[in-house]
């Protein structure tokens, strides 16, 4: 289990870029990049998820807002309230948009006009 951990942890390096790495302690625990506000982001996303789920996504700042958002409305996320910006920030700065490293996959992400529609919920009373 350690041993797949640490893979996953050298893949989110691999995402983030050598530049933060570098400049920045990686957590052991949480793969998290130790930039000021990691500590915020830790205990907040720790919570419900493992932090993994933050490494292998990167966004922009509205990108980060809408999944966070979706967390509030949908999963029971907590509000965020003065703690927006802040997580906001890191992860926009340290999990922000990143070009794909094609040696390490076999092809780009579908573009969503190709993707199926979503599955509607069932109808209660349909089973």
């Amino acid at each position: 289990m350690k041993a797949h951990v640490n893979k996953l942890i050298m893949c989110g390096l691999l995402f983030t870029g050598a530049s933060f790495a570098a400049e920045y302690p990686v957590d052991p625990q949480s793969g998290l990049i130790m930039a000021p506000g990691w500590e915020l982001v830790n205990y907040q996303c720790n919570a419900c998820h493992t932090s993994m789920i933050v490494t292998q996504n990167r966004g922009d700042k509205a990108f980060w807002k809408e999944t966070l958002q979706w967390m509030i409305d949908t999963q029971g996320l907590w509000d965020l309230s003065d703690t927006w910006e802040p997580t906001l920030s890191y992860l926009s700065t340290y999990y922000g948009r990143a070009e794909m490293d094609m040696t390490l996959f076999r092809r780009l992400p579908l573009d969503a006009s190709q993707l199926p529609p979503p599955a509607k919920p069932a109808a209660k009373g349909s089973q």
